[in-house]
């Protein structure tokens, strides 16, 4: 059975045209790679089409995955994504960056807490999507899809050390962000 195999048997089958492993590869990652288009483009519809044009690359012959599956889907479904943000000549947030400071009172969850964090969320992911491209995607790929240092290299193409650096640096370029907007001290 198909949903037995790994990934790299599924390979494979997939470089010797065998369709039912198109279809197994789908059914493990689309939803992930849905999620990160989604994440990353900040809108449904055109996340579907990349979503679709990524896995389409599957039956096409082409440039097939040669290691691990999941990253290259993650690094094919960037690419595109970031062809579509080219093209549109927009960041990959259309939504306007709250100019508003505030801090979270307290751990308790009422509404007026929740909201706040939520406004919170909220601008982080604006500031993460409005960053240099190296720093959101390793912080996109890290807290919003869980890869491992080791499979955000292979999306992206450089060494695990460099991730580990450009995750220091987003993390520090986030918080200076943030100090700005809320005016917490240094």
């Amino acid at each position: 059975m198909l949903e037995d195999l790994k990934d790299d048997e599924l390979v494979v089958g997939l470089q010797r045209g065998d369709q039912a492993c198109v279809e197994e590869l789908t059914r493990r990652y689309w939803a992930v790679i849905r999620r990160f288009c989604a994440t990353y483009l900040h809108d449904e519809a055109l996340a579907d089409d990349v979503v679709q044009e990524t896995f389409t690359t599957l039956t096409t012959g082409g440039d097939l995955p040669t290691g691990a599956v999941k990253p290259w889907l993650y690094k094919v479904a960037r690419n595109r994504c970031l062809d579509i943000l080219r093209r549109h000549q927009r960041s990959p947030t259309h939504r306007h960056r709250i100019a508003s400071g505030f801090d979270v009172a307290g751990t308790a969850s009422g509404p007026k807490t929740r909201a706040m964090r939520a406004e919170r969320a909220a601008l982080i992911r604006d500031l993460i999507a409005e960053m240099p491209e190296e720093y959101r995607s390793v912080l996109t790929f890290k807290f919003y899809e869980g890869l491992s240092r080791e499979e955000m290299a292979a999306c992206l193409g450089v060494s695990e050390q460099t991730i580990k650096g450009r995750i220091v640096r987003a993390s520090e370029y986030l918080r200076e962000q943030l100090r700005g907007i809320t005016g917490a001290p240094e």
